[in-house]
């Protein structure tokens, strides 16, 4: 996280990591930009994971997973979906996900 903190603009963690582990690295990130006099604000944050719409995620479910992303200070989630070539869950996505947490 070092490394992050003076010479990059983004990180992406992974979601299969654990958010105690997630919020570990960014605390650690954090601190890597205070002792180089870094504006930790200035480094956009990601996170990957995977949703499965059509599986066993819901869309309350990840409704709250993305806003226990964004209050951990994630700027971006993105997500795999193994059921992609089905419209039906892009769709629920698109109508019920996104306008849901678009302003977070």
């Amino acid at each position: 996280m070092r490394m992050v903190a003076q010479y990059a603009d983004a990180c992406n963690l992974f979601e299969g990591a654990g958010k105690e582990n997630m919020q570990k690295a960014l605390d650690a990130l954090k601190a890597h930009c205070e002792k180089l006099e870094r504006d930790y604000d200035t480094i956009e944050k990601t996170s990957l994971g995977s949703v499965h719409l059509s599986g066993d995620d819901t869309v309350s479910g990840t409704i709250r997973r993305i806003r226990e992303l964004s209050e951990m200070g994630f700027t971006h989630a993105i997500f795999n979906m193994p059921d992609v070539y089905q419209i039906t869950p892009l769709e629920t996505f698109a109508k019920e996900i996104i306008p849901a947490v678009a302003n977070l």
